[in-house]
């Protein structure tokens, strides 16, 4: 016992030892390697094997993801009782066709012709799309209920109430696949007890009675009441559709008991998964959106197809519904709404143009008549992916395009369909969560990189004139400590963590680096390497980050412009960083002059071999025909020569008969001279 108490007061004694060395390299952690030589002299009982908190809520759902099974079986029922398999395959073919001409922007606008979906083209839609809008509708119902519980924490790490949905109503239901990863993702009951409820709208009839097929095999669930009462609930998700022309009139939702006077006692959800996309027209869409504004849901969502069309959709609806927003508060503050109606119409036609209005200019308008507090449920702002509400930088003429990416299990029926024996497909999706209300305040503004590191290096240079000579006596309990931006005991502050920067590309993993590019709150698309010196939990963290994640540290060397991100001419670039560093933008004008000389040539050679390939071609097709005319006519001398030889063949045959037949008849007749004389009786007779 004795000794078991000795080694355990030793442990805790290196504890305190390890602990206080650590202050004292804290407090020298200012400059850029101090977290390495900390992390160094700690030893391995600093390695970190986790992610730090804020790391760990900023990651995005993981993990591939199959239809629920109950779904699953009721399709392949479906499908087994159908007499028309073949035209629905058909049909299916049709629709991913049709989704491939509309993968890339269109160079007349993003207008499409709209789908008329009967039986067998909804069945079709059923069997080819639906996995996909259950696999976005899923991934990013869960990131809205990440980020709620985000907002509920409070500083000591607690979860407080969590905004909970009662009901969700879907802009657009198809086949109704929201209804089953609304249910998967919140379950059956409220925490009150009640059933949730699912309300889809669609002006389809074929699609209304399949989707309404399919809730009847939505499962029954068994709820725990709670831990006072022993008692196991069971119920099922209130799910219908109706069929409606959309967008939905005031009157049609008061019908449907979905009028704005029932959001204020259901807290409510609106959805529209992958209707954008097949309106017909840019003012269709606009009034969806309005509709689903006006509706009165405290949550919208906007989810569309991972192209740069679906994106740029996506990107429009989160600028009307931000815009509807400013309103509000302009309207509260006593600004004339109507003047902001006109700059927000002019700005969407500007950005379409390929023209942004700064988002400074648009506070500024928005503040300069008319400041002070207002409602805090007026506005709106944006809960995820983005960490701003400024322009999204992914729009205009940039190489890149906002959207993520999840892996599906290919169920059995759409393996026949596509005709392939792979098991899973990655499925991308662009996708916007907006939230009514005022954007959550942070206590401090959060300083950007380089004046992160600035402060940095002025703190470092008083410390090192403040210090004494005497540099091995032991640290006193008022040094003061640098915490890290990950640690492990921090506080949490959930209007930072909704600013934290969020990964838009796969993160490129190399030797001692990880590099980033991510969508910051300063409203830029950025780069940032993650470097190994940096310290070994922000090391970590960079090395287990993922695609979609929100990363909470900033490079070694502060942010860099992304590739991903807008051309912005020379004259525009910002140069902010003095004569010293005024050569890096230089250098990137002139690698850019450099690639897009390069990519001139590309395409000048290109030019020069599609000439090449047309003449060679233009040969070809003139031999081709030479040859052609040579066989056309030497066919022509054959059958002339032929028809000449059996014509011969049969004058000679006809020549050699009407011979043998005169000789017969020359035999018969004798012909030639006939002599006459008088015989004795004095008549004339032939003379023999």
């Amino acid at each position: 016992m004795l000794a078991r108490a000795g080694k355990a007061a030793a442990e805790s004694a290196q504890r305190v030892a390890a602990t206080n060395h650590a202050a004292v390299l804290d407090l020298a952690s200012i400059d850029p390697y101090a977290r390495a030589r900390q992390d160094s002299a700690v030893g391995s009982a600093a390695h970190s094997t986790r992610r730090s908190p804020e790391a760990a809520r900023g990651r995005a759902p993981k993990g591939d993801i199959g239809l629920p099974v109950e779904l699953r079986e009721a399709i392949e029922t479906m499908m087994t009782a159908t007499d028309a398999k073949e035209a629905v395959h058909n049909r299916t073919q049709e629709l991913w066709h049709r989704l491939r001409r509309t993968t890339l922007e269109p160079q007349q606008g993003l207008d499409v012709e709209k789908v008329a979906y009967d039986a067998h083209t909804s069945l079709a839609y059923l069997l080819g799309i639906m996995p996909n809008v259950y696999l976005a509708s899923v991934t990013v119902l869960e990131t809205l209920k990440r980020r709620l519980e985000l907002l509920a924490t409070e500083h000591d790490d607690r979860i407080g109430e969590v905004w909970q949905p009662d009901r969700l109503v879907d802009y657009g239901s198809g086949t109704g696949s929201a209804a089953w990863a609304f249910e998967q993702v919140w379950g059956v009951q409220t925490p009150s007890g009640s059933p949730r409820e699912y309300v889809g709208f669609d002006s389809a009839r074929a699609m209304v009675e399949l989707s309404s097929g399919l809730f009847g095999a939505l499962p029954r669930r068994f709820t725990d009441a709670g831990e006072a009462t022993s008692e196991v609930t069971s119920g099922r998700l209130e799910a219908r559709s109706h069929q409606v022309q959309l967008p939905v009139g005031e009157t049609s939702l008061a019908k449907m008991n979905v009028s704005r006077k029932s959001y204020e006692t259901k807290k409510t959800i609106a959805l529209a998964a992958f209707s954008l996309g097949d309106m017909p027209s840019r003012t269709a869409r606009r009034t969806l959106v309005k509709t689903m504004w006006d509706s009165g849901a405290e949550i919208i969502v906007v989810i569309d197809r991972g192209t740069p069309r679906g994106s740029k959709l996506v990107a429009d609806a989160r600028e009307e519904l931000l815009s509807y927003g400013r309103n509000e508060v302009n309207a509260a503050r006593g600004v004339d709404s109507e003047h902001e109606a006109e700059f927000d119409e002019v700005a969407m036609e500007l950005r379409e143009a390929g023209i942004d209005i700064a988002p400074d200019a648009v506070a500024e308008l928005s503040e300069a008549e008319g400041p002070g507090e207002v409602d805090p449920s007026l506005g709106s702002y944006v809960l995820a992916p983005c960490p701003h509400d400024s322009v999204c930088p992914a729009v205009g003429p940039s190489k890149g395009y906002c959207h993520f990416s999840r892996r599906l299990q290919l169920p059995s029926f759409l393996q026949a369909v596509k005709e392939t024996n792979r098991g899973e497909s990655d499925v991308k999706f662009s996708y916007v969560i907006i939230r009514r209300g005022q954007r959550p305040a942070t206590a401090e503004p959060k300083l950007s990189a380089f004046a992160e590191m600035l402060a940095s290096l002025d703190k470092a240079e008083k410390v090192s004139k403040s210090e004494t000579t005497d540099a091995s006596s032991p640290p006193s309990a008022s040094d003061t400590t640098v915490v890290s931006t990950a640690s492990n005991a921090s506080s949490v502050d959930p209007a930072v963590e909704l600013t934290f920067p969020r990964i838009i590309a796969p993160p490129m993993k190399g030797s001692g680096h990880v590099t980033l590019d991510v969508c910051a709150p300063s409203g830029e698309l950025e780069r940032h390497i993650v470097s190994k010196r940096q310290g070994r939990q922000i090391y970590y963290d960079a090395r287990k980050s993922s695609w979609g994640d929100a990363f909470p540290h900033t490079g070694s060397k502060g942010a860099e412009p992304s590739p991903y991100a807008r051309e912005v001419p020379e004259e525009k670039l910002p140069n902010q960083l003095g004569d010293k560093f005024a050569s890096s933008s230089k250098r990137r004008v002139k690698k850019a002059e450099r690639q897009a000389g390069r990519a001139a040539a590309i395409d000048f050679r290109y030019e020069d071999r599609v000439e090449a390939r047309e003449e060679r071609a233009g040969k070809r097709m003139q031999k081709k025909l030479q040859r052609e005319a040579r066989e056309v006519r030497e066919a022509e001398e054959a059958s002339e020569k032929m028809w000449r030889e059996e014509e011969e063949k049969f004058l000679a045959q006809a020549t050699k008969r009407r011979g043998k037949k005169n000789k017969a008849f020359d035999e018969e007749q004798d012909y030639g001279i006939v002599e006459y004389e008088l015989n004795e009786e004095g008549e004339l007779v032939q003379k023999r």
